[in-house]
C-alpha cells in the first residue's frame, strides 16, 4: 500500500560500507535492512555528510570549488578531530537542503493545487467564498477525524466525473491530450478537495501491531467519510469557463467546475455552490487538511495542463475557449484516490456516495481500482512532458536559491 511520501532518485549513488571491514570498496549495493555492525571501520557520518554535500552542489546551493569533499583524509575517512557540534551542524545543513528541495517540488507537484487560481470577474460574481461561519459549517456534526496521521501526496479526496459521464471524460481527456498535460497518465480529470490527504502515523510503542493500527485507521476513516457523505446531496457540474495562474517561471491552465443542485435540496438553505460547501464540510471533518484553501477561500479547479510561463498558459486558454463546448455531468459521488509512489496512477480507494442513507457506510477497497477510461500505461509523450516539467521546476528552484 502506498502510504508514504515521495521518493526521488538522486543523480549520484549513495555509498555503503562493505560487509568486510577490511575491504576498500565503498560502492557496493546498499542493503537497506542491514544496520552497520559494530566491527565496521566505515565512518557512517562521513558518508552522510558527503551525500549532503553532493546534493547541495547539484541543487546549486554551494559550488564545488568552495567546499572540500568529506572523503579528504586518510583512505577517505575524515579526521577524528571533528567535534560533535560540527557534525550536527553539517548534517542539519544537508537535511535542510534536502527538505527544502523536496518541499519545493511537492508545493508545485502534479496539480499545482498549493496555488490559488484567480477567477475572472464573471466567475467571482457566480462564486460565493466560504468562511468559517457559513452554512456548510452549520452542517458539521462534530465527527472530526482524530486518528494519528500525517499528510501524503499519494492520497487525495477529489471530484472526478463518474465513469458514466462518458462525454465529460472524452472531452476533458481530448483537450488534456491536445495540450500535452504531463499528468495525463497519473491523474484522472479532477478537482482536488483535500490534497494532500492523510495516511496513518504508526505508534511503534503501541501494544497494537502495525496491521491492527492500520485496520483501526481505515475504520475511523470510513466513519468520518460516512458522516460527510450523509450531509451533502448529489449535485450537477458544468464546465464552460477556464482560468490560468502562474508567472514568469510557470503557468497552469484550468477549467472551472461550476456546481449547482439540479433541484433545491430540501434540507439545505445555504448560498454556497454545493462543491464549495462540500469542500468546507470535508475540512471541518479533517481540520489538518487545509491546503486547498487560500486566503480564506476555496476555488475549485480542474488542471488541464502545465506551461513554462503564464504567457504560454494564456495562449493555450484562448485556443481551448475558441472550440470548447459546454459540458455538464451529474455528481452522485466523490472519491478517495491513492497512488503508488509519485509516478503511479491515482486509483479509487473509496467511493463516497453523496446523500448516503442512514444505514449505509463508506467502504474502502482492499486494492485501489482504476477508472475505466484511464490509460493502462504512460505513453512516451506523457513521460517526456513530465520529465520536462520536473527539470524545469528543478532549475527554477536553483534560480530562486541563487537569487
Amino acid at each position: 500500500k502506498c502510504l508514504h511520501s515521495h521518493h526521488r532518485r538522486l543523480s549520484f549513488p549513495l555509498r555503503a560500507a562493505s560487509n568486510d571491514p577490511t575491504s576498500t570498496d565503498s560502492n557496493q549495493p546498499i542493503n537497506p535492512t542491514q544496520a552497520p555492525s559494530a566491527g565496521d571501520k566505515k565512518d557512517w557520518f562521513v558518508d552522510g555528510k558527503e551525500t549532503a554535500r553532493r546534493l547541495k552542489i547539484e541543487l546549486g546551493l554551494m559550488s564545488e570549488e568552495n567546499t572540500e569533499s568529506a572523503d579528504d583524509g586518510d583512505d577517505g575517512v575524515a579526521s577524528t578531530s571533528i567535534e560533535s557540534s560540527s557534525r550536527e551542524d553539517a548534517m542539519e545543513s544537508g537535511r535542510k537542503a534536502a527538505l527544502e528541495f523536496l518541499k519545493s517540488l511537492n508545493d508545485e507537484e502534479d496539480d499545482d493545487d498549493n496555488n490559488n487560481p484567480q477567477l475572472t470577474e464573471e466567475q467571482k460574481s457566480e462564486t460565493v467564498e466560504t468562511t468559517a461561519g457559513q452554512s456548510s459549517t452549520q452542517l458539521f456534526s462534530g465527527n472530526q477525524f482524530t486518528f494519528p496521521s500525517r499528510k501524503s501526496h499519494c492520497l487525495t479526496i477529489c471530484l472526478v466525473p463518474p465513469p458514466s459521464a462518458t462525454t465529460a471524460w472524452e472531452r476533458l481527456s481530448n483537450v488534456r491530450r491536445e495540450l500535452k498535460d504531463p499528468g495525463f497518465f497519473r491523474w484522472p480529470p479532477h478537482a482536488n478537495l483535500l490534497y494532500p490527504f492523510l495516511e496513518p502515523s504508526f505508534d511503534k510503542e503501541s501494544d497494537q501491531s502495525k496491521e491492527e493500527q492500520y485496520s483501526e485507521f481505515r475504520e475511523q476513516l470510513s466513519i468520518t467519510l460516512t458522516s460527510v457523505a450523509a450531509q451533502c446531496k448529489p449535485f450537477d457540474v458544468e464546465i464552460d469557463t477556464f482560468g490560468t495562474f502562474g508567472g514568469k517561471d510557470r503557468g497552469v491552465l484550468w477549467a472551472h467546475p461550476k456546481s449547482k443542485y439540479s433541484a433545491p435540496a430540501a434540507d439545505y438553505d445555504g448560498d454556497e455552490e454545493p462543491l464549495i460547501a462540500l469542500q468546507t464540510l470535508l475540512e471541518n471533518h479533517f481540520p489538518s487538511c487545509t491546503d486547498q484553501r487560500k486566503q480564506g477561500s476555496f476555488t475549485p479547479h480542474m488542471t488541464l495542463s502545465h506551461y513554462a510561463n503564464i504567457t504560454d498558459a494564456l495562449e493555450a486558454k484562448g485556443r481551448v475557449e475558441s472550440k470548447w463546448e459546454s459540458t455538464s455531468f451529474h455528481v452522485p459521488e466523490i472519491y478517495l484516490l491513492q497512488r503508488e509512489g509519485d509516478e503511479g496512477q491515482f486509483k479509487i480507494l473509496a467511493k463516497i456516495p453523496l446523500g448516503l442513507e442512514e444505514d449505509d457506510e463508506v467502504k474502502l477497497f482492499d486494492e485501489p481500482l482504476p477508472f475505466p477510461a484511464m490509460p493502462l500505461e504512460e505513453e512516451e509523450w506523457v513521460y517526456n512532458e513530465r520529465m520536462t516539467m520536473k527539470n524545469r521546476r528543478k532549475n527554477n528552484f536553483k534560480r530562486r536559491r541563487r537569487g
